[in-house]
């Protein structure tokens, strides 16, 4: 298993798809592309939603590859809040009519085979898993 802890930073996005990258060396294309999606997407909304006043902590993912699948879980110690609750967008509704927010989640939904909330103390614990295609 890897691990890398940042800071609660919208600059470390870019350490954190590196990280997958590397970690995810030898996958194909798009499951390093979906993987970084959702990482992103959740580091995202916790770095801007997750640390109200200004203050930060830190985020950490762990990430392995096994059995044909990749499972990241990513632990932060932000206010509590179970992205799975998010409800689903309006995708029916023109771009401009709909609220602002709520495709982050939504991307992760889709792009990952599961995903679980759960919290643990004062930590968010978000599991994900995206299974890898077999090779040729």
């Amino acid at each position: 298993m890897a691990e890398l802890t940042v800071r609660a930073d919208l600059g470390a996005l870019a350490t954190i798809a590196d990280f997958l990258a590397a970690v995810l060396a030898g996958s194909a294309d798009e499951t390093v592309f979906a993987v970084q999606l959702a990482v992103d997407e959740a580091c995202s909304n916790t770095i801007l939603y997750g640390y109200p006043g200004g203050e930060r902590g830190s985020i950490t993912i762990a990430c392995t590859v096994e059995d044909g699948t990749v499972r990241v879980t990513i632990t932060d110690d932000g206010v509590a809040f179970d992205p799975l609750t998010a409800p689903p967008p309006l995708l029916d509704v023109p771009a401009e009519e709909r609220p602002i927010g709520g495709l982050g989640v939504h991307f992760i939904r889709t792009v990952m085979d599961s995903v679980a909330y759960a919290r643990r103390g004062d930590r968010n614990v978000l599991s994900m898993e995206k299974r890898r295609p077999a090779s040729p």
